[in-house]
């Protein structure tokens, strides 16, 4: 089996408890309050800063010329989707330079970026890159099930963006390059790695339902 089999089997249940969390089905729904939306793009906006900077630090321990050009096309990917997703909506929200800077990362999201730092830090990039990939992972999953469950609400939401981002093919696509990054670089560990991997995963699918919670 491969390791992604593994990580999906193990974090499936947390997947499916999120497309339930009030916040994302308010999203879907469009009954969601601006103001609330509002606070969740600041959040998310700061967490992906640090996202990034753990992505330059994968990149930085990289020792071979296929990783680090896989953690480049990542980084890229990842910082389009920060100026198409956030910071476009941010500025039609009317979301300043200002308010970004003076607003305070909650709680949750400090001890979630502790984690991936920690993994990547004492772990190694397989450990960084495996809890790095859970969020990614976990936004396809979402946008992709939400979607199809909530479609025709969904086109009605002024949040619609939100999921078509999460659903689009090139956001698929470049998920899709991280699984198989990932499969290909544990094809050989033993299970002990292995069970050690999904826990990672598994502890950072719980720090994003944690964070949902937390939204409202």
């Amino acid at each position: 089996m491969k390791l992604s089999e593994e990580l999906y089997k193990k974090a499936e249940s947390i997947w499916i408890d999120a497309i339930r969390q009030p916040f994302l089905v308010e999203m879907a729904k469009g009954t969601l309050p601006e103001e609330l939306f509002r606070n969740y793009m600041i959040q998310d906006y700061l967490y992906l800063t640090d996202y990034i900077d753990i992505l330059n630090e994968a990149a930085g321990l990289s020792d071979d010329k296929e990783t680090a050009d896989f953690l480049s096309g990542i980084i890229e990917a990842t910082r389009n989707e920060t100026f198409r997703v956030h910071l476009s909506q941010m500025k039609k929200m009317g979301i300043g330079d200002d308010e970004v800077k003076n607003s305070l990362r909650s709680d949750v999201i400090k001890e979630y970026i502790k984690y991936l730092h920690k993994q990547m830090s004492e772990g190694g990039i397989l450990e960084g890159l495996t809890a790095l990939l859970q969020c990614s992972w976990n936004y396809a999953y979402i946008g992709q099930t939400m979607y199809e469950q909530y479609k025709k609400d969904i086109e009605n939401s002024p949040y619609k963006g939100w999921f078509y981002a999460y659903s689009d093919g090139d956001y698929l696509f470049s998920n899709k390059l991280w699984i198989d990054m990932i499969d290909k670089k544990t094809q050989d560990i033993d299970s002990e790695r292995a069970d050690k991997l999904c826990k990672i995963f598994v502890r950072c699918a719980e720090f994003e339902n944690s964070f949902w919670n937390a939204l409202l």
